[in-house]
């Protein structure tokens, strides 16, 4: 385990939110995109100077880059929603700079949303994905797009990328810091880090508290918007955007996701899968945010 001080003001006080519920045989950690809530998760604490809520102690690099390397790509049939999802977020991110030569998608999964980049006008999309399964799983000609590896900055040229686009990325970064100076220099002066996080203070995360599963154990910080603007501040990008994320997915999704009424939730898909409901896509603002950053020119 490696231990954690508060990445935003590196304060070293804080008081514990949550207590650790980690599986004793890491064989049973499970690292799969968007899984079905296990419990499992750090012990999270809150910063006592900002306010942060983050892990005290993390598995080390070795550990986590072969839990993901090892996960599985398993929400394909959510990949439709998502699209939609993401390109709206992507539309929006042409406002403040609409130049569409070279897109990075970090955590890019199958490579859906290299897609999505194509067919908005993106002459060069690249994608980075730990989890050889994902990569397995695109699309021939968007595979040959993507690395299949942890992101590294050094494999990228200085002021090389126009957008870098991370969705559900900046929680699971073992240095945030780091990634986000890395970031901050492959980027083109002008150019966009786009990114979709989970929402500390959403509502239904103060209701469900540790059973949310945004408190699992592949998290190491859980983000508001006051925070994660925060240390985009402290890494010198200009904040251009931050809002709610209006989610698209199935409504067999957003049931599996609800963390309590198991037995109760299986009966209303058993029901819901004789009537053909399942698979209708509703959009929801559930606990997300978006952010859109850009490097100074």
């Amino acid at each position: 385990m490696i231990n954690k001080h508060c990445p935003i003001c590196g304060e070293v006080k804080y008081r514990v939110v949550y207590k650790s519920n980690l599986p004793e045989d890491h064989g049973q950690v499970n690292y799969d995109g968007r899984k079905n809530p296990d419990n499992y998760h750090y012990e999270m604490v809150r910063c006592s100077r900002c306010g942060l809520l983050f892990a005290s102690s993390i598995y080390d690099d070795e550990l986590v880059e072969k839990l993901y390397e090892n996960s599985d790509f398993t929400y394909d049939t959510e990949v439709k929603g998502l699209k939609q999802t993401y390109q709206n977020c992507l539309d929006k991110a042409h406002k403040y700079f609409d130049k569409r030569g070279s897109i990075l998608d970090i955590g890019c999964g199958n490579g859906f949303m290299l897609e999505v980049a194509l067919s908005c006008g993106w002459s060069n999309v690249i994608g980075i994905e730990p989890s050889k399964l994902a990569v397995e799983k695109a699309k021939p000609n968007l595979r040959k797009k993507i690395i299949q590896k942890i992101f590294n900055k050094n494999d990228f040229t200085n002021g090389s990328i126009d957008l870098v686009f991370c969705a559900m990325v900046l929680e699971h970064l073992s240095d945030i810091n780091d990634f986000l100076q890395g970031v901050f220099n492959i980027l083109k002066p002008g150019g966009i880090l786009l990114a979709i996080t989970h929402d500390e203070s959403h509502f239904l995360s103060k209701i469900l508290k540790n059973k949310h599963p945004i408190i699992n154990d592949e998290h190491v910080y859980v983000f508001s918007s006051k925070t994660i603007q925060n240390i985009f501040q402290k890494n010198n990008f200009i904040i251009r955007e931050t809002n709610k994320l209006n989610n698209i997915y199935t409504v067999k999704y957003w049931l599996t996701m609800i963390p309590l009424f198991k037995g109760f939730i299986n009966f209303i898909i058993k029901k819901l899968v004789k009537v053909r409901l399942l698979d209708i896509s509703i959009g929801l603002k559930a606990g997300n945010i978006f952010i859109i950053a850009q490097k100074p020119y």
